[in-house]
């Protein structure tokens, strides 16, 4: 394999000067341990990310996602069963060291760097795969510690930082259980022909008409990436007549064929300078009278043709082949406001440009971004000026901007395993060894600290939480109106919301890109919710900027609460966008946590659209208005008052281990009792139902991220429990 078709490279730098009081060095300077190549070391926010991307083209599932039992397969093992008892931990294996050969191979990786490679199987978020319903996605985290260089200095605690990401394998061909209510018989002899459909018979070509400049401003705002399916359908026209005579040869009323446009690929390195490839989703369902009954789909890469005359494809081309990628940290958790060429890492394919050159670097439309002006020289030495944005050009504010901006790199705290015990013992102060006053993590990782002696991961955080100093300002994200404003007290410890706020924001007000438009909100073009968890009470249903009094009412006989009874559903308060609505509490509000704002974002679509882009009914919208007007009513001469959107956790309970047959997963009987046999002492490790891509389906969640874009699968990330010593 030619190097070209490798990750690494070869790349432009040139020599940094390393500030010293950023570094904890010894009297002769800073040392590192160097186990990694130089490219490595540049391309460590990223390597991960790549290698995610490898394998969401490449198929090695049954090389990599094995049961242990010869005997054993997904038509032996039914879903349940693999959900239960801990099967999936103790008879499904991931083979690590298979990955590394493979990333090794196809990533030109050194022995050091695959040889620290970390593996977690995440098994509250195994579940059935929506878009095709044969298989069970099977997610592994991959982690792998970051280390510091010349051009990264990652101290004072340069060993606790690491780069993960979350890699979804599949189990194939996996038994549906009855609770799934899945019925793959009609579709099956479909998916089978779809999977030998030839990507060389198919065709694509951009279309004759021009591209409207709205599109043109789409692409130049968010990329090409970001367009919805619509837009580019408009671009680019394409010939699939395989899949168009399966429709013929299935005729069915009751089955549903579709083909989507999800997304181009310019920079795939089997691509010549005037090609790209289109990635296409071909899909088909079942429905009975309206209500779906199965699905699958298969992606294919179709190739067409690009005219390199043509400046607006030509400058697209080039920008998607030249990456251009931050260092010590990814593009989302980077201040541009002062960065230098020297924290840039230029890496482009040496048999096809002679040299990439930063010739100025021009101030963003803010600190979370830069136009770069790169010098090209291609191999038939045609000398071209290309510019490129990198960074985040939209994004809202949780806290006040220059806060965000002093601590934008906001490291995401993991807190797998750790238990209500352990909480008590965390010092919030070891934060301070990230050189960070800002933390973000949470939202679809599965916990076990809200509730005493729980080791089972029985809660699935529905929200992000953002760590920062305590009583630190909260502002609104976009113009809108707060609905809510109340304290929620309990003297439970360790599970209190403190002070919630509940806005409603016109989806016109959004500054999300047209695909996240499309696949988060599906139709829903009025309004989205968010609510804000663990305020401070005093200072913000007292906001006297706001002109806003805290009053203490009666919920239900046996409890008050405090609430700013002018605000309801019925009666908003209009905020603007960036305005202070509250403030951070401390611990006591925070369910014993370190101070932070608990944010859920409910996106209200009536519809869940999966990756074949058919919509299903949302069973059951988690912010629907029967709850929002429930919050607030009149019964007679009586005023009752509700909680709304306090929910931080959706949570499931553990059933007890028992022994199966590892080839079906089917519980033993005792032979004397006939009663299943109960392993005591097992803890499980896992619980059915829990996983957040289900909640998202069913209940409308969508990630915060989509509003603050502060973390994102490149920002780095540190274990609590390591981080404190904590075994």
């Amino acid at each position: 394999m030619k190097l070209l078709k490798k990750l690494f490279l070869p790349l432009l730098s040139s020599t940094v000067v390393i500030p010293s009081a950023l570094v904890a060095v010894s009297c002769y300077g800073p040392t590192f341990k160097n186990s990694l190549t130089e490219a490595e070391q540049l391309n460590q926010i990223n390597i991960l990310s790549e290698i995610k991307e490898y394998f969401e083209k490449h198929d090695h599932n049954e090389e990599l996602v094995k049961f242990t039992h010869p005997e054993a397969s997904g038509q032996t093992v039914e879903f349940l069963n693999i959900m239960k008892n801990n099967y999936a931990a103790k008879y499904i294996k991931f083979d690590e060291n298979r990955f590394k050969e493979i990333v090794k191979d196809k990533f030109n990786l050194s022995d050091n760097y695959v040889k620290e490679l970390r593996f977690e199987v995440d098994y509250t978020n195994i579940i059935r795969d929506f878009a095709n319903n044969f298989d069970v996605i099977f997610p592994v985290r991959v982690r792998r510690d970051l280390e510091s260089h010349k051009k990264a200095i990652y101290s004072p605690f340069a060993d606790g930082l690491f780069s993960e990401q979350t890699i979804n394998f599949r189990l194939k061909n996996v038994k549906a259980s009855g609770f799934e209510r899945i019925d793959i018989t009609k579709i099956k002899p479909i998916y089978e022909k779809l999977q030998t459909l030839d990507d060389s018979k198919f065709s694509a070509e951009i279309s004759s008409a021009p591209i409207s400049d709205d599109i043109k401003s789409a692409i130049d705002e968010w990329g090409i990436h970001e367009l919805s399916s619509k837009q580019l359908d408009s671009i680019f026209k394409i010939k699939i007549e395989e899949f168009n005579k399966l429709k013929d040869e299935f005729k069915d009323e009751n089955l549903e064929f579709k083909t989507t446009i999800v997304d181009v690929d310019l920079s795939d390195s089997n691509l010549e300078i005037n090609e790209g490839y289109l990635k296409v989703r071909l899909a088909v369902r079942e429905t009975d009278k309206g209500n779906q009954k199965a699905e699958t789909g298969v992606t294919k890469f179709i190739k067409f043709k690009l005219d390199n005359n043509d400046k607006f494809w030509n400058d697209l081309k080039l920008n998607e082949m030249i990456k251009v990628n931050t260092i010590k940290f990814g593009e989302l958790n980077t201040d541009f406001s002062s960065i230098s060429k020297d924290k840039l890492n230029v890496r482009f394919d040496k048999d096809k440009f002679e040299r990439v050159d930063i010739l100025q670097i021009k101030k963003g439309s803010s600190y979370r971004n830069v136009n770069l002006v790169l010098d090209v020289l291609t191999k038939s030495n045609k000398q071209i000026t290309l510019n490129k944005w990198i960074g985040v050009k939209k994004y809202a504010n949780l806290y006040e901007e220059e806060f965000v901006k002093q601590n934008i790199s906001a490291p995401n705290f993991a807190t797998e395993q750790l238990t209500q015990e352990n909480l008590k013992s965390i010092n919030k102060d070891f934060f301070r060894q990230f050189n960070s006053e800002l933390f973000s993590g949470g939202y679809a990782r599965s916990r076990g600290f809200y509730g005493e002696k729980i080791k089972t991961p029985i809660y699935m955080h529905i929200g992000e939480d953002y760590l920062a100093n305590d009583f630190q300002p909260v502002l609104m994200p976009y113009d809108g109106h707060i609905i809510a404003a109340y304290e929620l007290t309990t003297n439970t410890p360790f599970v209190g919301v403190g002070t919630v706020l509940v806005a409603k924001i016109p989806v016109k007000n959004l500054d999300w890109s047209p695909k996240q438009i499309e696949t988060q909100l599906n139709g829903n073009d009025k309004d989205i919710y968010i609510s804000f968890l663990h305020l401070d009470a005093a200072t913000t249903l007292n906001n006297r900027n706001l002109g806003w009094n805290a009053q203490t009412i009666e919920l239900g006989k046996e409890r008050v609460i405090k609430v700013v009874n002018s605000i309801t559903p019925a009666n908003p308060f209009e905020v603007k966008k960036n305005t202070v609505i509250g403030f951070l509490g401390d611990n006591s509000s925070n369910g014993g946590w370190m101070s932070h704002a608990h944010i859920n974002l409910y996106t209200r679509r009536e519809n869940y659209l999966s990756q074949n882009y058919f919509s299903t009914k949302t069973q059951s919208v988690a912010l629907d208005d029967r709850r929002i007007n429930s919050y607030h009513r009149i019964v007679g001469d009586k005023v009752q008052w509700g909680t709304l959107g306090n929910a931080g956790v959706e949570t499931k309970a553990p059933t007890p281990v028992k022994q199966v047959d590892p080839i079906t997963g089917k519980e033993i009987k005792d032979p004397n009792t006939n009663k299943d046999i109960i392993i005591e002492g097992e803890i499980p490790a896992y619980v059915n139902g829990l996983s957040m891509t289900n909640f998202e389906k069913t209940k409308a969640y969508a990630n915060p991220n989509l509003v603050y874009r502060l973390r994102d699968d490149k920002t780095v990330s540190f274990d609590v429990r390591k981080a404190n010593n904590i075994t």
